[in-house]
């Protein structure tokens, strides 16, 4: 279901028109919305990722982790999907989104990185 979540989306912002209307419709998440979620998700995947390459996962993991985000963040899925398909059809748009989504999730990584302990190499003298 990732993949095909992943593929879905991006299939829509490569096919999309280029359309530049700056005007978001009603029952179309803002801008940030999308960001949130998106930076969710993609952290869901990353956690997904790790489960499954520890044979942890179950058969509707990605999809309790795609409804749960969407829970989380008070949208429908329904809602979240028209979203998608909306900003798949602005990609310049999307563009300015997927922007945002990097930063954050370098920004996190960047801070996790400075509060990971410092790992020193054993030297065996002690």
């Amino acid at each position: 279901m990732r993949v095909k979540i992943f593929i879905f989306i991006s299939a829509l912002w490569l096919l999309a028109s280029c359309s530049d209307s700056n005007k978001i419709p009603e029952g179309i998440l803002s801008q940030k919305q999308m960001v949130d979620l998106l930076v969710d998700m993609h952290l869901s995947e990353a956690i997904n990722g790790q489960r499954f390459r520890l044979d942890q996962t179950t058969k509707n993991f990605s999809n309790d982790l795609y409804f749960s985000i969407c829970k989380k963040h008070d949208v429908d899925p329904d809602v979240f999907a028209k979203s998608a398909l909306y900003y798949g059809k602005h990609p310049k748009q999307y563009d300015v989104i997927y922007d945002q989504v990097l930063n954050k999730l370098n920004e996190m990584e960047e801070q996790v990185k400075k509060e990971a302990p410092k790992l020193k190499p054993d030297d065996g003298k002690k």
